[in-house]
């Protein structure tokens, strides 16, 4: 079961960028990994998929030459 984060109130604008910091530094690159696809999976749910481009390389002379 996760642990529910407190309600923190900050004095600056600095305080919610240095606690973030302070965590991941405790982080493995594994945990952090975890973490960013399970914000990436909620924000996805949000907001929807993006859509997908066309992958296509396409290859024209400049007209200069």
């Amino acid at each position: 079961m996760e642990k529910k984060r407190r309600i923190t109130f900050y004095t600056d604008l600095n305080g919610p960028h240095k606690d973030q910091i302070r965590e991941q530094v405790a982080m493995t690159p594994e945990e952090r990994w975890r973490v960013f696809i399970k914000l990436r999976k909620m924000y996805f749910g949000l907001m929807g998929e993006p859509p997908k481009l066309p992958k296509r390389i396409t290859l024209t002379r400049p007209p200069w030459m």
